[in-house]
């Protein structure tokens, strides 16, 4: 796997949230890195399915979320940035 850059992971990050855009609580917001995911008016299981389509896309197996359970960080914790990061940490990993 090649590495995977900031700018291609949040790229990616804001097609699938575009996808998910209709089942949000609220107008969604704009997609900053700073933003909090459950700011976004995303429910648990849009929360679900957006990690897994990142995994999915970039063929971590079950990595993100393994790495957020290794972490202790919940999903409705985590900003636009924090997803991003660990995408890329976990590219890089994976090709090294």
């Amino acid at each position: 796997m090649a590495n995977i850059s900031y700018d291609d992971a949040y790229g990616v990050l804001k097609e699938i949230f575009e996808d998910l855009e209709d089942d949000l609580d609220s107008d969604g917001g704009e997609l900053a890195a700073d933003s909090k995911l459950i700011d976004l008016g995303m429910e648990s299981i849009s929360l679900v399915y957006l990690v897994s389509e990142l995994q999915q896309h970039y063929g971590l197996g079950d990595a993100l979320f393994r790495k957020m359970r290794e972490e202790d960080k919940l999903l409705v914790d985590m900003s636009v940035g924090d997803i991003i990061n660990s995408v890329v940490e976990l590219g890089s990993k994976a090709s090294a």
